[in-house]
């Protein structure tokens, strides 16, 4: 007979016990895990309404630095001055449009971003005056002066300014430099004060050529009753010559005087001015008596430039006649001068001449150029010529350059003269000009 196995109640109670003890350990637990759950929401949600409201901060703080650097960079984009900063290392960290511009940028300014200041600021004159000698040294400049390079070519006039860039802390991040191009300015100085120079030439000539004239006049008659009366053996006959070809060549030096001192009035009619400058160099040659004009005096002219001009023509003849005439003196016997002309857009005349020429903008410019093969004027003269009473050659006033640089002056327009010393001048003129139908030539 099989027995059933019996689990003894003491040992069941015994289980349910420890169950019992179990469920409620697991309850504890349970109960002290929502707590913590409930505690941990809590904290959460205080968290989440504090991060959001960081959040909220700083979205502000960065809308409000967005709008401050974009009010910074409207106003550093709307200067009329140029503005370059760079790093402690010497590197180009921003530029301007302004300074874009002066410089002969294209318009990706950030693609000069990181390069040597000195690979795109190249001085020529005042070369420490730079952010770079800002940042090297802690040296700031205001208001100096230096003359630059641009990448096209021209030569400018920078007034600059500069400081040092530093972080919160005080520590040196870069320099700062603010520039403006004064070549104009410093240009229409020098205009002033060779206009002042003349002015007070005009004053003295007037006050004085009377009195020199007048004396001369009475030596002039007695020496030509002198040489009259004498006998053509006479030895003295010879030197009363003298005496009145010296006496006319000084008033020819008072007139020429009076005629670079007076205010010329300019009575301009339109010209074409191909036309024009071979009637004026055929008047030229008859004038010089050259045989061989046409090899003494080669013209280049366009056939088809169909280019007018507004000129004087009387004046503008002298300052053309004071070149030609400069030129054959200085190339002697074996003497040669070519003369050519043609049209240049202004953008071109910027390339070539930098912002120094005030021509108001026209749209179209006439460049003529007057090239001799004389031996040259020195690096130490050029820049002088066309300073009255100025002359390299020993018998020379001094005038007939000073007073071509005054009628073309007249005329709005610009000269410059080029040498370098070893052989040749080229003087080259340059004028508002008409590309429209041609005008009319009068001899």
């Amino acid at each position: 007979m099989n027995k059933k196995s019996e689990i003894p109640e003491a040992e069941i109670s015994d289980d349910v016990g420890r169950f019992a003890e179990s469920y409620s350990s697991f309850n504890n637990i349970i109960n002290k895990m929502q707590r913590q759950y409930l505690c941990l929401r809590e904290t959460y949600t205080k968290q989440s309404r504090e991060l959001q409201s960081v959040n909220e901060t700083l979205q502000s703080l960065v809308a409000e630095n967005r709008a401050v650097t974009e009010f910074l960079n409207s106003i550093l984009n709307s200067l009329s001055s140029g503005v370059v900063a760079v790093d402690k290392n010497g590197n180009i960290t921003h530029i301007n449009p302004a300074a874009g511009n002066i410089l002969g940028l294209e318009e990706n300014h950030k693609a000069y971003y990181g390069k040597p200041y000195a690979d795109l600021i190249k001085a020529s004159d005042g070369a420490d005056i730079s952010a770079v000698e800002t940042v090297a040294t802690g040296r700031i400049f205001e208001n100096a002066e230096k003359t630059i390079e641009t990448l096209y070519g021209a030569f400018l006039t920078l007034s600059v300014s500069s400081s040092v860039l530093r972080r919160s802390d005080g520590e040196v991040v870069g320099a700062v430099e603010l520039f403006h191009d004064i070549s104009k300015i410093k240009r229409m100085e020098e205009q002033l004060t060779r206009m002042r120079t003349l002015a007070s030439l005009g004053e003295m000539a007037a006050s004085i050529a009377h009195e020199i004239r007048n004396p001369l006049v009475g030596i002039s008659g007695f020496a030509s009753l002198l040489a009259r009366d004498l006998s053509q053996d006479d030895k003295m006959k010879g030197m009363a010559k003298k005496i009145v070809e010296g006496v006319e060549s000084i008033n020819r030096t008072i007139q020429t005087l009076l005629d670079f001192a007076r205010n010329e009035k300019v009575h301009k009619s339109t010209l074409d001015l191909t036309a024009y400058l071979n009637i004026v160099l055929d008047n030229i040659g008859n004038e010089f008596g050259l045989d061989n004009m046409d090899d003494r005096i080669v013209r280049e002219f366009p056939g088809d430039m169909n280019l007018s001009v507004d000129i004087d023509r009387q004046l503008f003849r002298q300052a053309i006649y004071n070149l030609i005439q400069n030129g054959l003196e200085a190339g002697g016997r074996d003497a040669r001068v070519n003369i050519s002309c043609n049209r240049m857009p202004v953008e071109q005349a910027q390339k070539e001449y930098g912002r120094s020429l005030g021509l108001d903008g026209s749209e179209t410019l006439a460049r003529i150029e007057i090239m001799d093969n004389g031996a040259g004027i020195a690096e130490s003269d050029i820049g002088r010529i066309f300073s009255p009473f100025y002359s390299t050659k020993e018998n020379g006033t001094g005038l007939g350059l000073a007073i071509a640089w005054k009628i073309v002056k007249a005329h709005r327009g610009d000269i410059r003269a080029e040498s370098s010393g070893a052989g040749g001048t080229k003087f080259t003129i340059i004028l508002p000009a008409r590309s429209e139908a041609k005008g009319r030539t009068a001899k």
